[in-house]
């Protein structure tokens, strides 16, 4: 029960990160907002604080910021369909905007905790072939196939480059420096998940504060190009749709990660995050994406888009929406039983 209740409290802490971004440039961009609410469905509390109702709502999966004329016409000269196309673009970027600064706080944190992969050997995994070899923990590995190893990424890929073109039984030349002398050793790799491997773990070494940082950012832009490869192999047919996760899903695999420590929570955290973020931004109606391209057009153009054909888009690609969810969500469900 207690992971169910952090993976709710979790999932909505990244959709109130969002809707804030929202809330909060609407503001400063003088756009009116009606509610700001934490949570869907029946209000449990609710408090008017100037021209906004600050709610508490009875389902903790999601939130919004609901801004005066965001989907229907009005006339109060302060809604968000009268304002400038350039405070529009930006309210709605800020929401994606702030999931993603989350994400690099997040990995900047993790990165600052966890430190930086070395090529020496930490500890060995179980069933180990290094370990079998004779290697032992200290030694620093700068050699994997003949190709010199740099950092611990580099074993992996020299691993796997090695037997591209070797047979999966051959030995592999391996050199490793313990007190200050090289040693060979000659072993056959494992094979795990596709990939090859020697069972061994990287000792970590202390991050620096501009390393987290910029740790921060490439993770950041490592999920975002994963994300996108993800999509490319769903558009060919390579990854199929019920390999998504819902709402449900996710809550799931968030109370998983809770179970395996803060690292691995965090880590999912702001993954989901960046998800989010992405998901946002496809131009698709409904989504921020669809927004952000009704409001470039009108910057470009200097034309108004015709707000009862976008509102009609709008609940078209919402009811498809909801019809995903729901299936994925049923998906889940079965999944979990």
């Amino acid at each position: 029960m207690s992971k169910i209740i952090i993976a709710i409290l979790m999932f909505l802490f990244l959709i109130l990160i969002h809707e804030f971004g929202h809330f909060i440039i609407a503001k400063l961009s003088g756009i009116k907002v009606n509610e700001f609410s934490v949570g869907m469905g029946p209000k449990l509390l609710s408090k008017q604080k100037g021209e906004t109702q600050y709610s508490l709502r009875l389902i903790p999966i999601g939130g919004y910021c609901a801004m005066e004329g965001e989907d229907e016409e009005s006339n109060d000269p302060r809604s968000y369909d009268n304002a400038k196309p350039s405070k529009r673009f930006l309210t709605i970027l800020a929401g994606p905007l702030m999931n993603l600064i989350l994400a690099v706080i997040i990995f900047f944190i993790i990165a600052l905790n966890s430190g930086s992969p070395t090529n020496e050997i930490g500890r060995f995994a179980e069933n180990s072939p290094a370990k079998e070899a004779g290697m032992q923990v200290g030694d620093r590995i700068v050699e994997v196939g003949l190709k010199e190893v740099n950092d611990f990424t580099d074993i992996s890929k020299n691993l796997n480059d090695y037997y591209e073109s070797h047979d999966s039984k051959e030995e592999i030349p391996i050199k490793v420096i313990r007190d200050n002398k090289p040693i060979d050793f000659n072993l056959i790799a494992e094979d795990k998940d596709g990939s090859k491997f020697l069972g061994v773990e990287s000792k970590l070494k202390p991050r620096g504060v501009f390393a987290a940082i910029k740790s921060g950012f490439v993770e950041t832009g490592r999920n975002i190009a994963m994300i996108f490869t993800v999509l490319g192999k769903l558009f060919t047919g390579e990854i199929a749709v019920s390999a998504l996760s819902g709402p449900i899903g996710v809550v799931n695999e968030i109370g998983n990660q809770a179970a395996n420590g803060l690292m691995s929570l965090l880590y999912f955290l702001s993954y989901i995050s960046v998800n989010l973020a992405v998901f946002n931004l496809l131009p698709i109606p409904a989504l921020d994406g669809s927004k952000l391209l009704t409001s470039l057009y009108e910057m470009v153009t200097k034309k108004k888009v015709n707000k009862k054909l976008e509102e009609k888009v709008t609940i078209g690609g919402f009811i498809l929406l909801l019809g995903l969810i729901l299936i994925i969500s049923i998906k889940d469900i079965i999944t979990l039983f």
